[in-house]
């Protein structure tokens, strides 16, 4: 495995250009920034080919990215072009809830309703 990154990563943004997943990053220590942005790097370079314990698939086209030291969790999709698109970010206790908004913003990323 090389370590270039083939697969371009873009967040879900709200008309107004603000991305839940960004602000969550930047809410998390030093320590759990590093371990995300590792796992991050790792989808950027294996995109569909990652695999657990860094991935998991949720079925309908919603991924989640596990970092597994601190318990977070990045909701995702794959887009055409090698585009990887960050839809919504928790933690283990909130994750039944995270996934259903994951949910809603890929359904309407599929149903073409938002622009992207």
């Amino acid at each position: 495995m090389s370590d270039q990154i083939i697969w371009k990563i873009e967040y879900w943004c709200t008309v107004s250009g603000e991305s839940s997943v960004e602000k969550w990053l930047d809410s998390l220590s030093r320590e759990q920034l590093k371990s995300v942005a590792k796992e991050m790097k790792l989808l950027g370079i294996c995109g569909t080919n990652l695999k657990l314990p860094h991935s998991r698939s949720l079925k309908k086209g919603l991924f989640e990215l596990r970092e597994r030291q601190y318990g977070l969790r990045i909701y995702y999709a794959f887009l055409q072009n090698k585009t990887v698109l960050m839809l919504h970010a928790g933690n283990k206790k909130t994750q039944k809830k995270d996934i259903m908004v994951a949910r809603e913003r890929l359904e309407l990323v599929l149903s073409r309703r938002v622009v992207l």
